[in-house]
């Protein structure tokens, strides 16, 4: 049995064992001897007007339906306000979202307000209070006791459920001081309905409703448009943190983060555009990157491939909605979805794929938003692109692609200081250096001399162990960095790319020659090489021990060999 459906089980074994013989108790000892049930039937339309017009505090929903209960309850005592919450809820769990299944949250929310009431009502009458009594000292301290109590008892449930679902607190200061605070706002408003009920009869339900109602919509707009500045000016916090990447990577991954958190999605996927098909180049799961085992899209397939085809946004509120449209692209728990073109100069770049598991989770004025951060996006990638490329240039030889001279010395100091540190056990340098070069390239020609150069280039690479840093240090001259290599095993690792540089053909073309034909040359390499501690601590000693070693040892004594460099 999966863990939801044991969890469900046991919410719906205590709202049988509560819920029911709670409401068959109450009947049976807090019915009220007559009812008004055109009063009764205005007092539910007020408690369901209310339970719709749920109003957010620090991002969470409240309902305010107890100024509606509590003045039931003055009136008509325990049972009937039990009642009318439970009817209450139904509208409330309509429109209220939530990943939880909304057959669980009836169970779970429908118990706790059972208990509540009981509780509430207990306190009303621990302080002496009465149903139904004109005496307004005593209505006032029993309904302040009775939302105190239920209050204590509401806070109390929810810390249970979050410990035995295994859940941790989501409540601040900020969220139980309202709770208490909205005391103050409730009680004046169920006194008010409650006396007015008895001095002008029904009037009283559009006197004080109407108002309400008026001011939970003021209030609801108010907080959408805080929503959206606070969301606007997160947008611009995630531009400026993008504007400060430089790298492509980097960019593209902290995009999709901060987006996932801005709007709450479960499911982030990117994809690329190229041209006629789309590429899933980025996914994340729950806050974290996952093998991405999206397929390709053409255009027009899946609900990306059609948002690349009309290159227009698509919201989907539920599962039912797109799950046709998705071809392979189908996880179990996904239900809504916004799915948008990412374009520059009206060109799509990239498709973003937002995936939540709550029903109605996005909506319309996000599209601004993520607009406006795709902006970012592109500009941050683009400045990332560029400072890569220049970076390249100025680290690399335009002809090999390898390292540079700068960087290599760089690089070494670098190595050289972890060494120092105790990082490194050992530091190996081989410098090595194609025999006749001037020969080569008098014979076929300059071109063709580069031609060897970058084939040369690409054999060192290919060749290289993944710790090693090999470059370019000037005309024909090659140098390799080995970090934790001694003497012995850079020395055999130099043998083994000379006999590799022996035995492969190179192809060059030669420009010197009349006939414009491809040919094979063979070339060889002296070779020296020098190591930290056994030679010096002194980073451009190692390199020039390096150098003697290549020349003396190497070069002096005939030629394609390896040498070591000796004290």
């Amino acid at each position: 049995m999966s863990n939801k459906r044991y969890y469900s089980l046991i919410y719906f074994f205590f709202w049988l064992l509560i819920v029911p013989t709670g409401l068959i108790l109450a009947w049976m000892n807090y019915m009220p001897e007559s009812l008004d049930l055109f009063r009764l039937g205005m007092y539910s339309v007020m408690a369901l007007l209310t339970s719709l017009f749920i109003v957010k505090f620090n991002g969470k929903p409240i309902s305010l339906t107890m100024w509606v209960t509590m003045a039931v309850f003055l009136e008509y005592g325990l049972f009937i306000e039990m009642l009318i919450s439970q009817i209450a809820l139904f509208a409330t769990l309509a429109v209220q979202k939530s990943p939880l299944p909304i057959v669980r949250r009836y169970f779970i929310n429908s118990t706790m307000i059972c208990i509540t009431s009981v509780v509430a009502a207990f306190g009303f009458y621990l302080v002496g209070g009465e149903i139904g009594t004109d005496h307004f000292g005593i209505a006032l301290i029993g309904l302040a006791v009775y939302r105190l109590f239920y209050t204590v008892s509401n806070l109390s449930i929810l810390k249970l459920y979050f410990k035995f679902s295994g859940r941790s607190s989501v409540f601040t200061l900020r969220d139980i001081a309202f709770e208490y605070g909205s005391v103050v706002l409730l009680l004046p408003m169920s006194l008010t309905l409650y006396f007015l009920l008895g001095t002008i009869g029904e009037s009283a339900f559009g006197l004080i409703g109407i108002p309400y109602i008026v001011t939970v919509t003021i209030i609801r707009q108010y907080s959408k448009s805080e929503r959206v500045n606070s969301d606007l000016k997160r947008a611009g916090v995630i531009g400026n943190e993008l504007a400060g990447i430089t790298d492509v990577q980097h960019v593209r991954d902290q995009f999709i983060e901060k987006v996932s958190a801005l709007f709450q999605s479960d499911h982030v996927y990117l994809f690329q555009n190229h041209g006629r098909w789309l590429e899933s180049v980025r996914a994340l799961v729950d806050d974290r990157f996952v093998e991405n085992d999206c397929d390709s899209f053409q255009i027009g397939q899946g609900i990306a491939g059609m948002v690349l085809l009309k290159n227009e946004p698509a919201i989907y509120d539920r599962r039912d909605e797109w799950e046709t449209t998705a071809l392979h692209f189908t996880p179990a728990d996904l239900e809504s979805i916004l799915c948008v073109p990412i374009s520059h100069d009206d060109e799509v770049e990239f498709i973003l794929l937002l995936g939540s598991r709550r029903k109605k989770a996005f909506r319309e004025y996000q599209l601004k938003i993520l607009d406006l951060l795709s902006s970012y996006f592109l500009v941050s990638l683009d400045k990332a692109r560029y400072m890569q490329e220049a970076l390249a240039k100025s680290e690399k030889c335009a002809l090999t692609k390898l390292y540079n001279y700068k960087y290599l010395e760089e690089k070494l100091d670098v190595e050289m200081k972890r060494f120092r540190k105790g990082e490194l056990d050992s530091l190996s340098v081989i410098m090595m250096d194609i025999d006749h070069f001037k020969q080569v390239n008098d014979t076929y020609g300059h071109q063709s001399g580069n031609d060897i150069l970058a084939s040369f280039a690409r054999l060192l690479e290919e060749n290289m162990p993944g710790e090693a840093t090999v470059g370019r240090y000037g005309g024909e001259e090659f140098l390799i960095l080995l970090p934790d290599y001694e003497k012995g095993e850079a020395l055999a690792l130099a043998e083994l790319i000379r006999q590799k540089i022996k035995g492969t053909p190179f192809s060059i073309v030669p420009d010197l020659n009349k006939e414009k034909r491809q040919i094979e040359v063979f070339i060889t390499s002296s070779i020296g090489v020098s190591a930290s501690p056994d030679d010096t601590d002194e980073a451009m000693t190692l390199l020039r021990n390096a150098d003697r070693a290549l020349y003396i040892g190497a070069k002096q004594a005939g030629r394609d060999r390896v040498a070591e460099y000796v004290r």
